[in-house]
């Protein structure tokens, strides 16, 4: 007997819903929180070292390539809470259905990006 197996496994050509989107990078984002845990911590012990460490800290925030990596973290934590929100919700039971599912994904998405431009025009 021959097995049912899927034709199409070219991802490219797959269309998926904002609510996917959004769950896929709400593990992206809990990835890169993990690694930004390690930089902030070396920033942390730095800056405590000494004063010398802590003006080299104080130093590299001036820069605009780490700033530009700060930002990146806030943005990944900014999106995180708010994906873990949306998903804590839909545990109690909210926005299962797929057009609620994919209305509070897309509300996702633009708070995301309203609040990283915000806090990056701040820290910039």
């Amino acid at each position: 007997m021959k097995k049912q197996r899927p034709v199409n496994l070219d991802l490219t050509t797959i269309k998926m819903h904002p609510a996917a989107n959004v769950s896929i990078l709400h593990r992206i984002s809990g990835v890169i929180m993990v690694f930004a845990i390690g930089i902030l911590l070396w920033t942390l012990s730095l800056s405590l070292s000494s004063a010398e460490g802590f003006a080299q800290v104080k130093s590299l925030l001036d820069g605009w390539f780490f700033t530009l990596i700060i930002i990146g973290i806030i943005s990944a934590l900014i999106y995180h809470v708010l994906g873990g929100i949306r998903h804590l919700l839909m545990d109690l039971g909210h926005f299962e259905e797929l057009a609620s599912g994919n209305a509070s994904a897309k509300l996702v998405i633009a708070l995301w990006l309203v609040l990283t431009i915000v806090v990056g025009v701040n820290l910039w």
